[in-house]
């Protein structure tokens, strides 16, 4: 028997509040538990989370299929090498500039999407995201020296803990731990903005224009001004991202934003749920941790040995992807979420209030 309670109710509003608390001990207490390098790793995951938001909000929730998000994690990953490094900002002076970088940089591909859209659009984002590495070893302008060219570039600044974080036991043995918190604290900060941006007028146009565009057009919506507005917000989460990984790796490289990083973007979109807020971190989840498993596989058939580190690392992450579309065709999230809500918790919309003459009547 499911548990039914009315949306935005007092107990609705609870088990939300316990549900949130629970989750956070758990986060809070992972960062203790694992080892360092697995934290480094989780702090990837929680990168790669807001950009996979990024690209939802643009395709699962905006209906328009882009692949060139790699790009725009990259140009965030390389403004902040650039402005701490050559013009000694800290990285929290360094966040504003790398989402407005690359939200412009968004704006500006969104143009081509106001005429064209489906196929066409594809290969346009694509293409940015395929030429936007060689563009980072170009030496016009400088930009090579910028972005480190083909070597990468090392950012001598590190985050480690200093003051406050020292007085709550943080050590720069383990700095990864430290940054694990700060990278959260972003991550919960991004999610509840993305929430209330969809809930807002504005995330109701995103829905409209995907639903029906035409429709949407004559309902008042503005599709020029809100079509450069979701790619230019989608690009600017990817560009945080970007400042994310530079902040907790402490190197950038153009190697690191090639077009694979799109498409590992899409799969973990696709795998966790299209248009759902979870399913980003559960894409995240398996595009850094189920891949690295998928790596330390190793069974003796007798007739060959499947081995995860040597030619069929890709085929068993392949195949592990495969079982799981398979099974669950609209994503984790977007296959589970209906059976859980349907026998273990369901919401119902709340009852509109009656007419006052109906009312006086009851």
């Amino acid at each position: 028997m499911a548990i039914v309670v009315e949306r935005g109710s007092s107990k609705h509003r609870t088990h939300m509040m316990i549900l949130m608390a629970v989750a956070l001990a758990v986060l809070i207490l992972a960062a203790f538990i694992l080892p360092e390098y697995q934290v480094g790793r989780v702090n990837r995951m929680w990168a790669m989370a807001i950009a996979i938001m990024g690209l939802n909000l643009v395709l699962g929730y905006g209906g328009l299929f882009a692949l060139g998000h790699s790009a725009f994690i990259g140009l965030g990953a390389f403004v902040t090498a650039w402005l701490v490094q050559d013009l000694n900002f800290d990285y929290w002076m360094v966040i504003p500039f790398s989402m407005a970088s690359a939200f412009a940089f968004g704006s500006l591909l969104a143009l081509p999407a106001l005429r064209i859209k489906g196929l066409y659009l594809v290969v346009i984002t694509i293409a940015v995201a395929v030429v936007f590495p060689s563009l980072a070893k170009i030496e016009t302008f400088g930009i090579a020296e910028k972005t480190g060219g083909a070597n990468g570039r090392i950012i001598d600044e590190k985050v480690i803990p200093t003051g406050l974080g020292k007085a709550l036991g943080f050590t720069e043995t383990e700095p990864a731990r430290y940054r694990y918190f700060l990278i959260l604290a972003m991550v919960i900060v991004v999610t509840f903005a993305i929430r209330n941006l969809l809930n807002s007028r504005a995330g109701r146009a995103i829905i409209a224009i995907r639903d029906n565009e035409t429709g949407a057009a004559v309902s008042g919506v503005n599709l020029v001004r809100q079509k450069v507005f979701t790619f230019g917000t989608s690009a600017a989460l990817c560009g945080l991202s970007g400042t994310i990984l530079a902040l907790d790796k402490g190197f950038v490289a153009e190697q690191d934003f090639l077009f694979p990083l799109a498409v590992e973007m899409l799969v973990g979109l696709v795998i966790g749920g299209v248009a759902t807020l979870g399913g980003a971190f559960i894409g995240a989840f398996v595009i850094v941790f189920v891949k690295e498993f998928s790596k330390n596989i190793n069974i003796d058939f007798g007739i060959f040995v499947l081995d995860g580190k040597g030619p069929f690392s890709a085929l068993i992450f392949g195949v592990i992807l495969i079982v799981v579309t398979f099974f669950l065709p609209r994503g984790i999230i977007g296959s589970l979420k209906p059976k859980f809500m349907q026998k273990v918790y369901r919401i119902d919309p709340k009852a509109p209030p009656l007419p006052d003459d109906l009312s006086r009547l009851s």
